[in-house]
């Protein structure tokens, strides 16, 4: 199986193709519009979406004849979606920030979420998508959050699950070779905020990870597509 998540920078419908070049067979992808308002997805097999603005929302798409049979979008966040697949469960993730609640922005939204839903993880999860988080921040002098980098990465592996770019590559928590994101687009502002948590045992029986490249993608969107084969 190819899992992919890509923040796409908005306007999905007019990029898929770049993604479906890949071959994906689910699709993450912050950033994208409302498949119902716009766009022909004949291309995929299912998709689901959340969001509050029909132009930047969070979609799971399918191929490959995966359908989506069940949908639980997570009411702590605006922007968390948990689908139910005939191939794997996957909690898609566009973690935000949060001027009300400073103490649950970014990362702290998927820490929340861990917490409040410990049904939707499991050992047979896939969490993937836009943490908007580095580990390196979490000791930011800005107001303190409710959980770190760190604390959801312990969470996860305490289910079973590890970053499959960390376990595949061998890097370290913030000291990632490969960016997944550019600040402003700039290539001498390199990132890696976006992650795919896979279950452990996939890791031993053997996957393939995949960061998609400045030059190739810059011109799309600000971040580059993780591509991860189980």
């Amino acid at each position: 199986m190819r899992l992919i998540t890509w923040n796409c920078n908005q306007a999905f419908r007019r990029k898929q193709h770049e993604l479906l070049d890949l071959e994906p067979d689910i699709a993450v992808v912050p950033e994208c519009e409302n498949p119902a308002e716009k766009g022909d997805w004949s291309a995929w097999a299912d998709w689901r979406w959340t969001g509050d603005d029909p132009h930047k929302g969070l979609g799971v798409f399918t191929r490959n004849d995966i359908t989506i049979s069940d949908t639980t979008v997570i009411r702590e966040a605006d922007h968390f979606l948990h689908v139910e697949t005939d191939a794997v469960d996957v909690l898609a993730v566009w973690a935000m920030n949060d001027r009300e609640n400073p103490r649950r922005r970014y990362i702290g939204q998927v820490h929340t979420t861990l917490e409040t839903h410990p049904e939707l993880i499991g050992e047979n999860t896939v969490i993937a998508g836009d943490f908007n988080w580095n580990v390196t921040w979490d000791e930011s002098p800005n107001s303190p959050l409710c959980g770190d980098f760190a604390d959801v990465q312990a969470a996860l592996n305490e289910n079973g699950l590890c970053s499959a770019y960390h376990a595949v590559r061998g890097d370290g928590f913030g000291e990632e070779t490969e960016a997944t994101f550019h600040m402003h687009k700039k290539e001498d502002r390199p990132y890696h905020i976006d992650y795919a948590f896979v279950p452990e045992r996939q890791i031993v029986s053997g996957v393939g990870v995949t960061v998609g490249r400045h030059d190739d993608w810059i011109d799309k969107s600000d971040h580059m597509p993780l591509l991860v084969k189980l």
